[in-house]
C-alpha cells in the first residue's frame, strides 16, 4: 500500500475494520478524527490489537512506541496516512 495515497477517509474505514475485528461492538460506529480512543472504548491492550490490525490490513509497520502518541482516531489516521511499509525502517 502506498501511504501517500491514502485519503482520510479511506484511513477512516481502515480503522473503522481494524477497531470492529478488535471489538465487534464498534462494527457499526461511524468514526471521526475526533473520536478519544478511550472513550470509543479501546484501552491500552485494545490499541495495540488495532495498531496489528492496521498492519496486518496495510502491510506497513509501525514503531512500538507510536502507541504513545495514540489518543485520538485522528492520530491513527495520521500513522496510516504516514507509515513506512513492513520490512522498512520507519
Amino acid at each position: 500500500m502506498t501511504t501517500a495515497a491514502v485519503t482520510e477517509e479511506e484511513a477512516l474505514r481502515i480503522v473503522a475494520r481494524a477497531a470492529a475485528e478488535v471489538d465487534p461492538r464498534l462494527a457499526d460506529r461511524t468514526f471521526t478524527m475526533a473520536d478519544d480512543i478511550g472513550e470509543i472504548g479501546l484501552d491500552s491492550v485494545a490499541t495495540l490489537e488495532l495498531i496489528v490490525s492496521i498492519e496486518d490490513q496495510t502491510g506497513l509497520s509501525f514503531d512500538d512506541d507510536v502507541l504513545f502518541g495514540v489518543n485520538t482516531v485522528g492520530d491513527v489516521v495520521g500513522l496510516i496516512r504516514s507509515g513506512a511499509p513492513a520490512g522498512r525502517e520507519g
